[in-house]
């Protein structure tokens, strides 16, 4: 194991952790121009619907402001700039966003100039399979001074889960942001299901950010399917060499356990910190896309 990964550091509890740095720059949201747009959103008032805002952008208001002086409208935009606050929450502004505007909304990215992006936490599991699977590796990755840190937990046997859970409600409870991809169907709702399992408290589930739905909506059209390493391929110009595909990932997980041989893992963990990384870079990708529309 220490040959595998030189420099590992383990967990009195038994999981195994270890960093990489690169040089990816945390992407620019302008948090002026995200206040601007959230601004010019008229639907998140109450009772405004699609027809309803263009009729008023005809009738000259062009945001949420300025429905402040309109004879109707004026209760339910107060109200809602003054839920949200000066300066804006993200987490109330996100509860609108939730609540009046399609998951996979543009906004939701442009929400995030709200934020600090030291408080962002990408992340990515590893399991033995779906519902119920023990899970091995998990992958957090912080923008810090200089670039974007990437930790990973492994548990060198089963009974290590535990430890990796631990780790991780200890890193969530510290962010304001999680960053996935298919996160919300997949990898938050496994970490609940251990959580429950080991009896940890489930910590407040922070704001999350599903890069599939807005991979789906920004680039369907440009690839095949909108599996991470098809949109690396089509889209964000990323080429995998000896990739192991995550269809064997569990397989050489339990090759590893059946034989003691620690390189079996090695590709699991390039695997998930190549993940990682490209979540960085497509989100860059997104908000791009979205502000050059």
């Amino acid at each position: 194991m220490e040959a595998a990964f030189p420099g590992a550091i383990a967990d009195p509890r038994g999981c195994l952790a270890f960093d990489h740095f690169s040089t990816l720059s945390p992407p620019d949201i302008p948090s002026e121009t995200t206040i601007a747009a959230l601004l010019g959103e008229l639907r998140l008032v109450y009772g405004i619907g699609r027809r309803y805002a263009a009729q008023l952008r005809e009738d000259g208001y062009a945001s949420i402001s300025e429905l402040c002086s309109h004879p109707r409208w004026e209760g339910a935009a107060r109200a809602l700039l003054e839920e949200w606050g000066a300066p804006p929450d993200l987490g109330a502004v996100c509860r609108s966003l939730d609540r009046w505007l399609p998951s996979a909304d543009p906004l939701h990215l442009r929400s995030l100039g709200l934020a600090q992006r030291e408080t962002f936490l990408f992340f990515d599991l590893e399991t033995l399979g779906l519902s119920g699977a023990p899970m091995f590796l998990s992958a957090i990755g912080r923008f810090a001074e200089g670039g974007f840190l990437i930790r990973q937990y492994l548990a060198p046997s089963l009974g290590s889960e535990l430890s990796i859970l631990e780790r991780m409600e200890a890193e969530i409870r510290d962010t304001s942001v999680l960053v996935s991809y298919n996160g919300k169907s997949f990898d938050w709702t496994i970490l609940k299901e251990r959580f429950a399992y080991y009896g940890i408290p489930i910590p407040d589930t922070p704001i999350h950010v599903d890069l599939l739905h807005h991979a789906r909506r920004a680039f369907g059209a440009k690839a095949p399917d909108c599996h991470l390493s098809t949109i690396e391929e089509h889209v964000l110009g990323v080429e995998r060499t000896n990739d192991l595909p995550s269809a064997e990932v569990p397989n050489y997980y339990t090759a590893y356990l059946e034989t003691g041989n620690a390189a079996y893992l090695v590709p699991i963990v390039n695997h998930s910190r190549q993940d990682l990384s490209s979540l960085v870079v497509l989100l860059a990708r997104l908000l791009r896309a979205d502000t050059d529309a």
